[in-house]
């Protein structure tokens, strides 16, 4: 059995793929398996990535009956991998040459045993029962060329902005608490900066099968996070960055035109959280605080809020003649997108703050929104956001 699988949804990723595809089958740590899955694209991906198979036996191409999406794609390699750790990679980014031999080093140091080197055999199956479940490490952004400066601006930030990275080995409610109620600092729900026991992904997906069909272009990471922070027992991290994130101009979650998409997958999954909580409760039974998952629950509802209002920066309907009943509209609008949410009982209606003036707000959609999300999300990067506006007089909009 590998200690790692390497999953990696595949969908028109031609100029990315074979990159990706390098810095896998030329990890220090050779104990590895590399699942391509194949998405039905229309481009030459698969072509490039049979080539590599075809001269590495680690490699495995697996093909989806039609296009699933990417949350459905990643389901397809969880249920095929045979490792100790799944690792998730998407095929415009890639691994550092270590990272496997790093985060399997970490891992194994939590055993308080010898840290293993690329040619050391398995654990026991004693020692491997007793892995962490989850393995922490950090991310370097690569920004784009092709894309633009605000977008550019906006992947370096997350250099700078905190992040809820703990150094210390956490174990069980610790996890959930320490990802989503700690602080304010910006949550990491991203599932590929970091690796998690195959058992432990296994306990989530039945939880996971309901939201398939949707198709989920936005949130999805957040979604699955949250199931597997509450399953999870154990925790350890890795204050070095192992995975490139590249930025990509022509990903659906950068692409304006899926802004309704994207608004509709929070809205549902704003809806589906307090359920889910309540199903994860009781299958967790006594090893989670019993209040601690709707708790959650709560806070993840107003973040989903706050970014589904931030989606309406940049939208230019409410900018007319009569500023007032622009504002008006605008309002009106939210709370009518929000209304699923606001009908549960899950958040408060959208106001005007009563510290800030409304003739700020009538303008300027972008910061208007800005203002407006702060409400439910006091986010560090929606004040850079507002300050970079503002000093820019109104020409940097990130």
């Amino acid at each position: 059995m590998p200690l790692f699988s390497i999953i990696i949804p595949t969908y028109n990723v031609e100029s990315y793929i074979a990159r990706c595809l390098d810095s896998c089958i030329n990890q220090t740590l050779g104990d590895i398996e590399i699942l391509v899955i194949n998405d039905c694209g229309s481009d030459d991906s698969i072509s490039i990535a049979k080539t590599y198979a075809s001269k590495d036996s680690r490699i495995r191409i697996i093909h989806n009956p039609t296009n699933l999406g990417l949350f459905a794609t990643r389901i397809t390699g969880e249920k095929e991998a045979q490792g100790t750790y799944i690792l998730h990679l998407d095929a415009d980014d890639y691994l550092t040459l270590n990272a496997c031999e790093r985060a399997y080093q970490k891992a194994s140091m939590a055993l308080n045993s010898t840290p293993l080197s690329s040619n050391t055999q398995s654990h026991s199956e004693q020692e491997e029962k007793n892995l962490p479940d989850i393995i922490h490490f950090r991310p370097a952004y690569r920004g784009s060329s092709q894309a633009s400066l605000s977008a550019n601006c906006l992947h370096k930030l997350r250099y700078i902005l905190p992040t809820r990275f703990s150094h210390k080995p956490l174990q069980n409610e610790q996890i959930a608490y320490n990802f989503f109620l700690k602080s304010t600092q910006f949550p990491k729900f991203t599932l590929w900066d970091k690796c998690y026991k195959t058992s432990l992904i296994r306990q989530i997906l039945p939880f996971m099968e309901c939201f398939i069909p949707l198709k989920l272009t936005m949130a999805e990471d957040m979604l699955k996070f949250f199931a597997i922070s509450a399953l999870a027992k154990s925790y350890v991290s890795l204050d070095e960055r192992l995975y490139i994130y590249c930025l990509n101009h022509s990903s659906i979650t950068q692409n304006i035109k899926a802004k309704d998409k994207k608004i509709a997958d929070m809205c549902y999954i704003s809806e589906a959280l307090p359920s889910l909580a309540t199903q994860l409760e009781q299958n967790t039974k006594s090893t989670k605080s019993p209040s601690l998952m709707p708790q959650i629950a709560k806070r993840l509802c107003h973040n989903l809020t706050a970014l589904i209002i931030l989606e309406s920066r940049f939208d230019t309907s409410y900018t007319t003649a009569d500023s007032t009943n622009s504002l008006d509209s605008a309002l009106t609008t939210l709370n009518q997108t929000l209304a699923p949410l606001l009908e549960s009982h899950l958040i408060a209606p959208v106001r005007i703050p009563r510290f800030i003036p409304s003739s700020i707000l009538k303008h300027s959609p972008y910061l208007r929104a800005c203002i407006l999300s702060l409400q439910y999300w006091n986010r560090c990067l929606t004040y850079v956001r507002i300050c970079a506006y503002l000093l820019s007089f109104g020409r940097v909009k990130l």
